[in-house]
């Protein structure tokens, strides 16, 4: 190793994805691939020093990772500007998915000094982009955000010849507090010892697909009397679909949550289990995934390095009593899990594997659900787009955008077991049980209707 450099460890959310990458032969998984577009003019020669101020802004930008005794670990460089940044012009949309499903194909090389690849696009409905592909080692969709906002701000400034606004916060000082954390045995025993009395005291889970009994593969593990759905290969391919939450039902939601002291994180992911326990025939009780956004202080808000984890969340529906019933217990459920979101994922699923005594190979998460909020600058276009590999079925994004208050809802889904006619029917069904539900949230969830078709 250099000298004079502080190596560090992994956190708890970059280990994740070091599983994620050994597990599989698809090593695209390292990509985030997202872009900002707008009808605006871009100067895009101010736009690179802005994007080479915003490298210099965040050290999460700075990350190199090296390998030492078969251990890999990270230290922050002190520079890592691009000279040019690629301007490329696109005459048809044929032609610019063709470009950028090529970069979604090849992994980022971070172990050469790549961290994030730059391209800026003129579009071919006459746009100007901001692409971005990143390792997901060094930020997590929660960050770029923050990355997207910083460089906006940047852009504006240099333009103007104004004042630089304020730097975010560096991820080198909370990667350092996660690593104590990481390390602490008192807070991992106390994270054992809750999922110890969790496990204990559960009834049998099922997977609850959002294909519903549509899926031949699904209805073959039924016939066995299976709780759980085949793993098939880490990593399957999968396809990515948009739809959207409008803003009048979402301003219901809000309005509603507000006035009751509630989540609307939670309120969206109660009733997306809801949707997803009708969709399989009232199943009472799931394991969805939620990625948790970790950043509960303000040195970590402010902060655009990975830090999102997941957090197995057991959910019950109990279709005898009303929603409020429901979710005031999801709630409180929600309010003891979100104290332990920082104890392994994997190390849970052995635990939940030995307990309800099921195979490794199989997995009783159905849906991964994330929210996300966001501000973007009116006339621009945030789009996260799909690396078509993802290691369990569903992946469900509901970014929010705090601005018009719409949610775009994209959906990343294995094309094995899933279908686009399968996403349009739960979304659709999705839609309409949040709206019985703010409409009457003291409706019965034997009362609350879906279609199945």
């Amino acid at each position: 190793m250099k000298e004079n450099i502080k190596y560090y460890d992994l956190n708890l959310s970059q280990e994740v994805v070091q599983l994620q990458c050994k597990y599989t032969i698809f090593k695209r998984i390292i990509n985030i691939l997202t872009s900002i577009s707008t009808t605006d003019y871009i100067d895009f020669n101010i736009m690179k020093d802005a994007f080479n101020k915003v490298i210099q802004r965040n050290d999460c930008l700075r990350i190199k990772f090296i390998k030492k005794d078969g251990k890999l670990m990270q230290f922050f460089a002190e520079e890592n500007n691009f000279d040019n940044i690629p301007i490329i012009e696109f005459k048809t949309e044929r032609d610019q998915k063709k470009f950028i499903n090529k970069l979604k194909k090849k992994p980022i090389k971070y172990l050469k000094g790549k961290v994030i690849e730059p391209y800026f696009i003129k579009t071919y409905d006459n746009k100007n982009m901001i692409f971005l592909k990143v390792c997901h080692y060094v930020l997590d969709i929660y960050g770029i955000n923050i990355i997207f906002k910083d460089l906006y701000e940047v852009y504006n400034a240099l333009k103007n010849s104004t004042e630089l606004p304020a730097p975010p916060s560096k991820f080198e000082d909370v990667l350092q507090k996660d690593l104590i954390r990481k390390n602490d045995e008192k807070f991992i025993e106390r994270n054992q010892e809750y999922f110890d009395n969790l496990l204990e005291n559960i009834e049998q889970a099922d997977y609850a697909g959002i294909h519903g009994n549509s899926s031949k593969i699904w209805q073959k593990q039924k016939k066995k009397h299976k709780h759980t759905m085949k793993m098939f290969f880490i990593n399957n391919k999968t396809k990515g679909y948009r739809h959207k939450i409008n803003k009048d039902l979402v301003k219901k939601i809000t309005d509603y949550c507000k006035a009751n002291g509630y989540s609307p994180a939670n309120f969206l992911f109660y009733t997306c289990s809801i949707c997803a326990s009708k969709t399989n025939g009232n199943i009472k009780n799931m394991f969805p995934l939620e990625l948790c956004n970790c950043r509960g202080t303000a040195l970590e808000k402010n902060c655009a390095g990975t830090k999102v984890q997941s957090i197995a969340c057991y959910t019950t529906v109990e279709k005898n009593k009303t929603f409020k019933e429901n979710f005031d217990i999801f709630s409180i459920n929600q309010a003891k899990n979100y104290r332990h979101v920082g104890f392994s994922d994997q190390k849970f699923q052995m635990m939940l594997h030995k307990r309800l005594k099921s195979s490794f190979l199989e997995t009783y998460y159905s849906i991964t659900f994330s929210f996300i909020p966001y501000t973007k600058p009116e006339n621009y276009e945030f789009l996260i787009y799909s690396n078509e590999r993802c290691a369990l079925p569903a992946y469900l994004a509901l970014l929010y955008d705090t601005n018009s208050g719409d949610i775009v809802m994209a959906y990343d889904c294995q094309t094995k077991i899933i279908t686009e006619n399968d996403v349009d029917i739960f979304h659709k069904n999705y839609v309409n049980l949040l709206n019985q539900i703010v409409e009457n949230p003291n409706i019965k969830i034997a009362d609350l209707k879906i279609k199945n078709s």
